[in-house]
């Protein structure tokens, strides 16, 4: 089993680092974890990025900071991840590559034998025994939208971590085995989706949030005046099921399958109304997909239905997260919703 190894560089010096993100990222030996000392060495924080090789945002944040050479205020730890993928070409284009697991999948035990599940274990491992006094986790959203930002707890520490990137906020108990997961084991941990990958403004969320997270004294303390959150509780995933195909397109599946209309993702945090047409059906609903809620109850039938091979939404919602990326849509889900 090739485990990738995590490699260490301490204190690197802004005029080492190329110029270019694509030079930055031809640079990296790996996965590598990245130390900058802080102006107070009695504390640190995390942050993680380019678990998912297809979102950049994070990656081009960390490079654009570590070419202004800033110091953070308190120790900075910042893991660059899954380097393989992100340079596969076409460059940033491949969530993971093919035949392996999906990494922000494996932050749970039992920790299989891997490379991605040993990968997880060996930053779990490094994290832990770093105790920082927060994590964050920088991603792209699968489709176009806003950003927004996913805990698992509401308190103040999260709200405020969350409140450097962006106002909206998405409270979950589902537990998929990603690094968000992890909050309340040795700090606070909140994921950052700054909205579609190569989009300038994606980019520039990530980079005015990470340079407060890092320059700020104090980032688990959120002053009520200073922002106003916008919360969306308890999501569900609607995922597709083994032996179920997904498309993207007007024309209704000629196999068991689904197909979702290509500007689905234009719903992403808008309301979807009862009886709006998402796409077409072969077969029935319950073998096509699912909906589970975090207590493994099925709530498909709850929230959508067919009429004559058409799918429809059967109460009011909201979409985030919505993909049309067939790929994603088949080994994670086609989009997240909450009931409004």
């Amino acid at each position: 089993m090739n485990v990738p190894k995590l490699h260490v560089w301490r204190n690197p010096l802004p005029d080492t680092f190329a110029g270019s993100l694509p030079e930055f990222l031809a640079e990296l030996p790996g996965p590598t974890h990245i130390q900058l000392s802080g102006r107070d060495a009695s504390r640190c924080r995390v942050v993680v990025t380019l678990l998912h090789g297809n979102e950049p945002s994070g990656v081009s944040a960390v490079h654009a900071l570590l070419r202004q050479g800033i110091e953070p205020a308190v120790d900075l730890h910042i893991f660059i991840v899954n380097v393989d993928a992100a340079r596969a070409p076409p460059l940033f284009s491949h969530r993971m590559l093919p035949g392996e697991r999906d990494l922000n999948r494996c932050f749970r035990a039992p920790f299989d034998d891997n490379p991605q599940s040993q990968l997880a274990r060996t930053l779990l491992d490094c994290w832990q025994a770093l105790a920082p006094e927060a994590l964050i986790d920088i991603h792209n959203t699968s489709g176009l939208g806003p950003s927004f930002g996913v805990i698992t707890a509401i308190d103040p520490a999260h709200e405020a971590l969350i409140s450097l990137f962006t106002h909206r906020v998405v409270m979950t108990d589902l537990v998929m085995g990603s690094v968000m997961d992890l909050s309340g084991r040795f700090c606070p941990v909140v994921t950052i989706e700054c909205g579609g990958a190569r989009s300038e403004e994606s980019d520039r969320t990530a980079l005015i949030g990470l340079t407060q997270y890092a320059s700020l004294t104090t980032v688990l303390d959120l002053n009520p005046s200073d922002v106003i959150m916008d919360y969306f509780h308890h999501p569900l995933r609607l995922e597709l099921l083994p032996g179920a195909l997904i498309g993207y397109g007007r024309e209704l599946p000629k196999e068991l399958g689904v197909t979702l209309y290509p500007d689905l993702e234009q719903l992403n945090f808008n309301y979807v109304e009862p009886g709006t047409e998402l796409g077409g059906i072969k077969g029935e609903l319950t073998e096509v997909l699912q909906a589970k809620s975090s207590d493994d109850t099925e709530r498909l039938l709850h929230f959508f239905y067919v009429d004559r091979g058409r799918l429809y939404a059967r109460v009011r919602m909201k979409f985030f997260m919505v993909t049309n990326n067939p790929e994603i849509a088949r080994t994670d889900c086609l989009l997240y919703f909450v009931p409004a």
